[in-house]
């Protein structure tokens, strides 16, 4: 599991402090890991997975499959938070399209509509 650590860190460009402060671990600890003075705890663990969403969890702890989950990009990034993008709100970039003139076209309704917070929480709204 070290060697895979030291993956995430090379593909990230961590130096062993810099990844400590990012998953929210304390320095020594990352450095007892790498050095082999410890192994990796289960807090370590579930903040790596918390931290790096598309990290594969059986890559992590077994070494079988991929790097990443199947269904994300190759390479491992840490999440980015888009609320202070200036860009975002650039209504000249935001494409034209009237979204129930795609649903009519393609005979496809809306069974309902499900939203993920951060809390692990969701609400589900269905349309009448």
């Amino acid at each position: 599991m070290i060697d895979r650590l030291r993956k995430i860190m090379e593909v990230n460009n961590y130096t062993p402090s810099l990844f400590a402060d990012e998953i929210g671990v304390q320095r020594s600890s990352i450095s007892h890991i790498l050095s082999e003075r410890n192994k990796p705890s289960l807090e370590l663990v579930q903040k790596l997975l918390t931290r790096f969403r598309d990290l594969n969890s059986d890559w992590l702890l077994f070494g079988i499959g991929k790097m990443t989950k199947e269904n994300k990009s190759v390479s491992i990034t840490p999440e980015i938070n888009f609320e202070n993008d200036v860009n975002l709100n650039s209504s000249d970039k935001t494409p034209k399209v009237e979204i129930e003139n795609i649903i009519k076209s393609n005979n496809v309704g809306i069974e309902k509509i499900m939203i993920f917070y951060v809390d692990k929480t969701f609400e589900i709204f269905v349309p009448k």
